[in-house]
């Protein structure tokens, strides 16, 4: 297999974390492995000690909000769900009722509709603002609970 001379940081940075995965069987790295590690790829133990620092205040934000966008995306699915079955159902009783005409399932379907809408917008293009607030509160409550199962 002929390997290439050359990777892109996407690329390296899946590779070590592979790399890393089946060096170490118990999943942990020391810092001491952590600051080798780096050096050999020409970190200092300042940088390298600064984005370990970032890691541990921003990673939990980055899960936290890759939680609850996930978290809606279900929502928005099993509401997605419920929209087509009730309104085909309604549309459906509708046409028999009115001797194949659409008249009063037309309201619910869109008015069911403009909030299937929103909920859209508010599901892939989230205010960011919203989101960190989300993330943080979401945080708050996991450290509550460990707080009570400890």
């Amino acid at each position: 297999m002929n390997l290439p001379e050359k990777y892109t940081q996407e690329e390296m940075e899946r590779i070590l974390q592979r790399a890393l995965s089946k060096h170490s069987s118990s999943g942990n790295i020391s810092r001491e492995q952590l600051v080798e590690v780096g050096r050999e790829l020409g970190l200092s133990e300042q940088d390298l000690m600064q984005a370990a620092s970032d890691e541990l205040r921003y990673g939990a934000i980055d899960d936290a909000r890759d939680e609850i966008i996930e978290k809606r995306k279900k929502g928005w699915r099993e509401h997605f769900l419920w929209y087509i079955g009730v309104n085909s159902l309604t549309m459906g009783l509708n046409f028999m009722q009115e001797d194949g005409r659409f008249t009063w399932a037309l309201f619910m379907l869109l008015g069911w509709g403009i909030g299937m809408a929103s909920h859209t917008v508010a599901t892939f293009f989230p205010d960011k603002k919203k989101l960190d607030k989300a993330a943080h509160k979401l945080l708050r409550k996991q450290e509550r609970k460990k707080e009570l199962s400890a």
